[in-house]
């Protein structure tokens, strides 16, 4: 069969890349994958939700033999699709339910060889199940072609399976004791189902039974996580806060009760997505720094993609979501900033870990953890005595690129990138950290100097009067206007009257400037200044009013807005609807605004002036309105805590999230929406890998593999792309070839 490996792919620890062939369309919308054994390998199912299906891609476990013997899983058939008949295409595995998740069940027949089931959910309330064994042997053994069995109706719309498989003592996944039960689970919209699977009395694989179940209301569970081979599984609540935690024991048979649940604060965030920690290590300093080996347990550690929120701040950026990690066995939950321990308690919570530009994060995973050993031991063939020593490819410093790591985790992102997180410093992995021993280089950029548009004689000048903070500081673009127009009234209709005092009103039906004059960040009232820009006559044509709509140029005058408030010609009204405005008297210089019309139709754009006639912009945000003496405090959210050693004396708490400040002096502007324009890079450069040859992107799931054989292999489901993408760390961006592709 046709290898399916097609390209290196740039990533951005280094700028190695190669064209990549056309897509030869295996997948279509690809999501959800788990492994399982299947006789002397493993099969890894990835979910073809586009056409109902799985692919199933070989990966063998054991080395070569070295003695020139037969190898029962030859070369090329590793990393290769499982074949269909017309053997130059892969087999195409129908589950019929637009499937979404997978779970690889690990079992083992007596003679010890592997033989996994898939169990697979999706758009229906069943569960489908495909005997991996039978796919393989069917290519080798006689009379073997059955693959799927019957499906399991579970009841209600499935979310999510997994299964809880053992491990060994290298913490790779392995399998239940051959005559016995392993254990998966489903949660669907309502329920968590404890499901039985074995295999029948000729070890072949069969439909699993339902042990228990309980109900999750009001917890809308969005997905599963299981300690290996343990007894307590965590629901992630979307609708509420946070994961909840049920001890499947507590489970009776028979009839459905409510589960017994306990929660772990995400701070009071709905979350999308979870993963729970491996087995770690890590290396202490004990009392006369005398080094110290610790092992933390499987599931110590939670990971939490958040749901972004569906509400804005005035002057702040959106909220994207992001990753929290909490502690599982702490009551805080959510573990603290740095540089406190992730078991310290009474200190302020971790903020998300977000990208600092565009994208959301959407999945994640851990990595396996390489166990310190003082002598080389499959699949970590390299010594390591003390941890840290779980490898990860960061190309800096150029001398010794590979950085050693106590955990990582793994994120995809809406942007088609998949990024590593080193989890007990809480922040990304990011190869500008790495250039020296201190990260001093790991600051925020000016991109852009601001440049003030367009050019003019004595223009005022913005500069920027703080360091920026790392982590703080996003990706972006900005501009500072004058006389900017103000967002949502650019272009509104309404009718110009005659008012005492010599006024104008000038009243815009169906409309509420509450909403503006509330708004923190564009503070819309008095001083604030009207132009028109086009007149028509309100009613029948009065003569006086011919020189209003004939003779004006659209834009040449600002009106100060001098009250804001209801129309005074609907009785009790309390809307405010209607702006007066200050006329212009005729002066030697210029001729003014002061119309005999008592009333006509008027379009006006609406702007800042005043006391505060900038307004700054992050992109399209709002962020506010430069103070009267010219300064301006950007705040942004936290997406990161990039540096090496943070102060326990002075922390990076949310209070002082301050991205850098800056200043407009000397001249006002004479033009109407004249400004400035800068750009800030983040200063991150963030350890990640995609396929840019594609620009539709968008990853979805993320798999951590190991075996025997491999010590981790990343598989990334590009759904945008329909591909997936297989990267291993350890050498990702070097000239090995770190990152390929399956289409």
């Amino acid at each position: 069969m046709k290898q399916a490996l097609l390209s290196a792919l740039l990533v951005t620890a280094a700028c190695n890349t190669t064209v990549t062939p056309t897509a030869i369309g295996e997948f279509t919308s690809p999501t959800g994958m788990a492994a399982t054994g299947a006789g002397d390998r493993d099969v890894l199912f990835m979910a073809n939700t586009g056409r109902d299906g799985l692919r199933a891609l070989q990966i063998c476990t054991a080395l070569p033999p070295t003695d020139g013997g037969v190898d029962p899983c030859p070369a090329n058939e590793n990393l290769q699709f499982v074949p269909a008949p017309i053997r130059v295409f892969p087999a195409t595995v129908e589950t019929g339910n637009r499937p979404l998740r997978v779970a690889g069940v690990r079992m083992k027949h007596l003679d010890q060889s592997g033989a996994g089931v898939a169990l697979v959910v999706g758009a229906d309330s069943t569960v489908a199940v495909v005997d991996a064994r039978a796919l393989v042997d069917a290519q080798r053994v006689p009379g073997v072609t059955k693959a799927t069995l019957p499906p399991l109706d579970v009841g209600a719309q499935t979310i999510d399976v997994v299964a809880a498989n053992p491990m060994t003592g290298q913490d790779v996944e392995t399998a239940t004791p051959a005559s016995t039960t392993a254990t998966a689970f489903v949660a669907t919209q309502t329920d968590l189902v404890v499901l039985d699977v074995k295999l029948d009395a000729s070890e072949r694989a069969q439909t699993p039974s339902i042990r228990s179940r309980c109900t999750l209301s009001p917890v809308v569970p969005t997905k599963l996580a299981v300690v290996p081979g343990g007894d307590l599984v965590f629901v992630a609540d979307g609708a509420g806060d946070g994961v909840v935690v049920i001890a499947t024991s507590s489970i009776a048979a028979g009839a459905t009760l409510p589960c017994s649940m306990q929660r772990i604060t995400a701070g009071g965030r709905s979350v999308g997505f979870i993963s729970l920690s491996p087995h770690w290590y890590e290396t202490v300093q004990a009392a006369g720094g005398v080094p110290q080996p610790v092992d933390h347990p499987a599931g110590e550690l939670l990971m939490m993609v958040l749901e972004p929120l569906q509400q804005t701040t005035p002057g702040m950026d959106l909220d994207s979501g992001g990753v929290l990690f909490a502690e599982t066995g702490s009551p805080q939950g959510v573990v603290p900033v740095p540089p406190f321990g992730l078991k310290d308690t009474g200190q302020e919570p971790m903020q998300p870990l977000s990208l600092p530009g565009a994208g959301l994060i959407v999945e994640g995973t851990f990595l396996r953890a390489v166990p310190p050993s003082p002598s080389p031991v499959q699949p970590d063939l390299v010594t390591c005595p003390l941890a840290p020593c779980t490898p990860l490819y960061v190309g800096q410093p150029s001398t010794a690129p590979t950085q050693v790591f106590n955990l990582l985790a793994a994120v995809t992102a809406t942007d088609g990138t998949t990024s590593f997180i080193d989890v007990p410093r809480r922040r990304f992995v990011n190869r500008n950290a790495y250039v020296v021993a201190d990260d001093s280089l790991l600051l925020p950029t000016v991109d852009r100097a601001p440049a003030f548009s367009p050019v003019t004689v004595g223009a005022p000048v913005l500069t920027i009067t703080s360091a920026l903070e790392p982590g703080v500081a996003h990706a972006s673009s900005w501009l500072a206007i004058w006389h900017a127009p103000i967002p949502g009234l650019e272009r509104r209709g309404g009718t110009v009257r005659q008012a005492t005092g010599g006024t104008l009103t000038f009243t815009v039906n169906e409309t509420s400037f509450k909403s503006w004059q509330d708004d923190s960040a564009i503070r819309f009232g008095i001083g604030d200044v009207v132009s028109f820009g086009a007149y028509a006559f309100a009613g029948n044509a009065d003569p006086v009013c011919q020189v209003v709509v004939n003779g004006e140029t659209p834009y040449r005058f600002e009106l100060p807005i001098t009250g804001i408030g209801p129309d005074p010609l609907v009785s009790g009204s309390t809307v405010p609807n209607t702006l007066t405005l200050a006329v212009l008297p005729d002066t030697p210089e210029a001729r003014g605004f002061h119309p005999d019309c008592p009333v006509f139709s008027a379009a006006a754009e609406i702007r800042t002036g005043g006391a505060q006639p900038w307004l700054v912009l992050e992109g399209l945000n709002v962020k506010g309105r430069v103070q009267p003496d010219g300064t301006f405090v950007v705040h942004q959210r936290r997406f990161d805590y990039p540096r090496q050693a943070y102060s326990p004396s002075a922390p990076p708490l949310q209070a002082n999230d301050v991205a850098f400040t800056f200043s407009i002096t000397g001249n006002a502007p004479t033009a109407p929406k004249s400004g400035f324009t800068w750009a800030i890079g983040s200063g991150e450069s963030m350890v990640s890998y995609r396929d840019t040859t594609t620009a539709a992107g968008f990853a979805t799931a993320v798999y951590a593999y190991s075996s025997p054989r491999y010590r981790t292999l990343l598989f990334s489901s590009i759904t945008g792309s329909n591909e997936v993408l297989q990267a291993d760390p350890g050498v990702l961006g070097s000239t090995a070839t770190g990152v390929l592709a399956y289409r």
